[in-house]
């Protein structure tokens, strides 16, 4: 059996049970291990020696968008440990997902100009982190064949459980989705058992109640949403195919990443607005619903006294995910306590 171990090229997979970061990185893990692999998860970026395993798999994060983003840049970088030691590994490497990124080409340049980078940059071997590059390129959901499947937006990756393969798409709405298809999502398989879908959240956030009657127009995106359901329980022979609710609405108060943003705000419309669109878009849903297509509603425990969407059940210390302690098939936890 082949030892793999779970890593990333900069910032460690964080051991907290709240990163949406990292529980990406642990879905990874579980499914490599599912697939039958001997798999450690480097939490914390605490192992040093990466030689002591057969294959490196590299998670290059759910968050990834072509360009390496270095806090303190090459004078105070935090995470340089991690890049020398995976430019030390002389094993196989797979990049997981994606192809394996050009780091040594984004960064050596930048140390090179910087007369006062850090000296541990003198540590990385930049030729075979350069190789790496040519790293096969490993889809955890194509390794164990699945009778189920579930895709959505980037909250989709809490929808995950074991058997199951899982399509989180980021910054994927709804409206956008529809546009293009649900089956677009699906990697084209003839049949399924069962076909779960998890979009809404980013339209209810940002754009249904710029529409001029933001009623109206959730019934109509809902009745189209429910329409391409029934149309893939039917092509691809499913049992039901399974909506989620969307998230109930958070303080206010919480601060976003400007990732989350859009138009510059971290939302449009106040708490209670929003709140309305998300009854009548969960209400549409259940009014429309028919046999083999289902709602799943799961969040009615996620409220605090307030109605609100607790930030204890969410990602900390900002965002708008999920922790990953509070998915409500599947958290991971027993992979916490795996790294070496």
């Amino acid at each position: 059996m082949k030892t793999v171990l779970v890593t990333t090229p900069m910032a460690p997979i964080s051991e907290r049970m709240s990163s949406h970061r990292a529980a990406q990185g642990v879905i990874y893990a579980d499914q490599l291990s599912h697939a039958g692999y001997d798999v450690t998860v480097n939490f914390g970026g605490k192992i040093e020696n990466y030689n002591d395993w057969d294959v490196v798999a590299v998670y290059h994060g759910n968050d990834w968008g072509g360009s390496v983003n270095m806090f303190g840049g090459v004078k105070a970088y935090a995470s340089i440990d991690q890049i020398v030691n995976l430019s030390k590994f002389e094993g196989e490497v797979w990049s997981l997902t994606i192809p394996f990124p050009d780091y040594a080409g984004m960064i050596k340049p930048r140390v090179d100009k910087e007369p006062q980078a850090h000296i541990l940059w003198k540590n990385i071997n930049w030729g075979n982190l350069l190789k790496m590059v040519n790293a096969k390129v490993v889809n955890t959901n194509d390794l164990v064949e699945c009778a189920n499947i579930s895709f959505g937006d980037s909250h989709a990756i809490s929808m995950y459980r074991p058997g199951w393969q899982v399509n989180s798409v980021p910054f994927k709405t709804l409206h956008g989705a529809l546009q293009i298809g649900l089956e677009s999502f699906l990697p084209g398989k003839k049949k399924y058992d069962v076909i779960e879908t998890y979009f809404g959240n980013i339209d209810i956030r940002h754009h249904l109640l710029r529409q001029t009657d933001p009623k109206q127009a959730t019934a109509k995106l809902v009745a189209e949403y429910i329409k391409q359901c029934k149309t893939l329980r039917e092509k691809y022979k499913a049992n039901v195919v399974k909506i989620w609710e969307p998230l109930p609405i958070e303080n206010e108060s919480r601060k976003l990443p400007k990732t989350g943003h859009y138009k510059d705000t971290p939302f449009y419309g106040s708490w209670a607005e929003r709140d309305e669109i998300r009854k009548i878009f969960r209400d549409e849903l259940l009014a429309l619903r028919e046999l083999g297509i289902e709602v799943f509603l799961w969040t009615s425990t996620l409220l605090n006294n307030k109605g609100e969407l607790d930030f204890e059940f969410m990602e900390k210390p900002q965002s708008v995910h999920m922790s990953r302690g509070s998915y409500p098939h599947w958290t991971g936890k027993e992979w916490n306590n795996k790294s070496k």
